[in-house]
């Protein structure tokens, strides 16, 4: 691939096998893995006989293969990543770089780490590429468009910073490429005052993002409408997003698997917010966009719940004296800083005289026979690693009870399907025969398939509908006899979410439980194995 792509000349086939120390035969095999790949860019492998073989197809898809498929494939943030780029030597990449900052810097532009290695890379990629004299053709109306924008100016400097150190003329048509790609840098606000990125930020995406999340409230009441943080960093976010979408740019998220699979109730929020942007402005963004929306919506509600969080208040009762008293205090003090509010401490003959009503439990270092109204831990005075566990747990004590959302008329052993589609017809079938669902119930879990895959890996799916439907929150549960392809993962447990759509409080500790099944191979093996309900329920337990 780096052969064909760093090559403006033919290549034959001979020479590349030589080169590479393969058979012909298995050159022309990964040729048509190649093709695959340059498909996507809508670029193609042209043969010509007695030449041999070159890649042919637009100039900007033929930039953004090479950035995306050669250099985007690790997201570590180091230096040496850009040095180590075979395009320029590395004291060219030092030019390009300074040059950036230097004129981000004086235009007030603000861009993340990960944005700017991105665009030092398509820099590098168009200096090479105009040295091999391959380059970029605007569209007459966009490079009118884009000449009137503050971007066009900094993109001007930079050009001309190059020339004079590298001798590499950028064109008009060039400039407008690289003002795309300051356009297309994603935003941080991390030093900027809030009025100062408000005032950067157009009415008509501020309008949206309130609608978003508008919209996801109204669905799934997550309280995100009066955040002033989350609309300004969505509202940076779609900025470059939008431009990204306009010129056909690629954004990769190396962490969207884990966002799909650790926050799925941020991602399905997210999904929500992309269908009001598609509604309002016609742009479908995809799920790497949407994967980076939910982590600003999981950043809101991780906001949100810190300042909620109500710390759990205890007494310590102790034999041996004040002394002993007073060092488990401070050790538990030092162990549990911002978890645990210690009230004070007791003597065991002076227990029954405390009020109980003000406290969620008792740490202490004796037996306590009588029957109190909360919650006693018994602790060594000297406070080992499993006492440390045991108040750990009655801390996070919080967790919902996995028999809430079990029901044994919902689960199902050992089907035989074949395709997700299967699955989901069969579950919704069940639930509408019943009467907790109507038509348009299997459409919605379809609907959200559609737009990606629920397969989270570990072999386990969780299909759900698009927005809440039913009465209650309860999940129907089905095991496979054999696994079956679901998106690009195999899938032998499915977990159907049924949503509340007049409860819609309390969704994560629900959510919590299937992130650990999710975590949890030995389960998932387990619960595969189940073959009644009775079974299934003390598995989940254990979770």
């Amino acid at each position: 691939m780096e052969k064909l792509l760093f090559n403006s000349e033919y290549i034959k086939i001979e020479d590349l096998a030589d080169e590479l120390y393969v058979s012909r035969s298995t050159l022309k095999n990964d040729l048509k893995s190649i093709r695959k790949i340059l498909k996507k860019y809508h670029l193609s492998l042209e043969h010509k006989p007695y030449y041999g073989l070159k890649i042919v197809g637009d100039e900007i898809q033929f930039r953004y293969c090479i950035s995306e498929y050669l250099y985007n494939q690790k997201s570590t943030l180091m230096d040496h990543q850009i040095e180590n780029m075979k395009i320029l030597s590395k004291e060219q990449l030092s030019i390009i770089k300074n040059s950036v900052l230097l004129h981000l810097r004086r235009n007030h532009i603000f861009i993340s780490d990960i944005s700017l290695q991105n665009l030092i890379t398509h820099i590098a990629i168009a200096c090479k590429r105009i040295q091999e004299k391959n380059s970029v053709e605007m569209k007459e109306e966009h490079l009118k468009e884009l000449k009137n924008k503050k971007e066009f100016l900094v993109a001007e400097h930079i050009a001309k910073d190059l020339y004079k150190q590298m001798k590499i003329l950028f064109s008009e048509h060039e400039k407008a490429y690289l003002t795309i790609h300051l356009q297309g840098t994603k935003l941080t606000n991390s030093l900027v005052e809030k009025q100062e990125v408000i005032s950067i930020l157009e009415d008509e995406i501020q309008q949206i993002v309130k609608e978003m999340l508008h919209r996801i409230d109204e669905k799934y009441d997550l309280g995100l409408q009066q955040d002033e943080e989350l609309l300004i960093a969505i509202c940076l976010h779609l900025k470059p997003a939008i431009n990204r979408y306009k010129y056909h740019m690629n954004i990769r998220n190396p962490m969207l698997e884990e966002i799909k699979s650790k926050y799925p109730l941020s991602f399905d929020a997210a999904l929500i917010g992309a269908e009001v942007l598609s509604e309002k402005m016609k742009i479908r963004i995809d799920e790497n966009e949407i994967g980076y929306l939910a982590l600003h919506i999981e950043v809101a509600q991780e906001r949100k719940n810190k300042n909620k969080i109500k710390v759990p208040r205890c007494l310590i009762v102790c034999a041996s004296g004040f002394g002993s008293a007073q060092l488990l205090l401070y050790k538990l003090q030092r162990q549990f800083p911002d978890q645990l509010n210690i009230l004070g401490t007791t003597e065991y003959y002076n227990l029954m005289n405390q009020s109980f009503h003000n406290l969620d439990f008792i740490i202490s270092t004796i037996p306590i026979h009588e029957k109190l109204p909360i919650p006693v831990i018994e602790v060594s005075t000297i406070l080992g690693d499993s006492d440390l566990t045991k108040i750990k747990k009655m801390i996070l004590h919080k967790k919902a009870p996995v028999e809430k959302y079990l029901k044994e008329k919902y689960t199902y052993f050992q089907k035989d399907f074949h395709t997700p589609k299967e699955v989901i017809e069969f579950i919704c079938e069940e639930l509408k025969q019943d009467g907790k669902v109507d038509n348009t119930y299997v459409k919605s879990v379809l609907k959200r398939e559609k737009y990606s895959p629920t397969s989270f890996g570990n072999m386990v799916a969780i299909p759900h509908p698009i927005e809440p439907q039913t009465k209650e929150t309860f999940w129907c549960v089905v095991t496979l006899k054999k696994p079956i392809q679901w998106g690009n993962k195999s899938v032998q447990l499915v977990v159907l979410l049924n949503i509340s759509k007049e409860k819609k409080q309390g969704l994560h500790p629900m959510h919590e439980l299937l992130i650990r099944l999710l975590d949890n191979k030995e389960m998932v093996n387990h619960i595969l194995k189940c073959k009644n309900y009775q079974q299934l329920r003390q598995m989940m337990k254990r979770i």
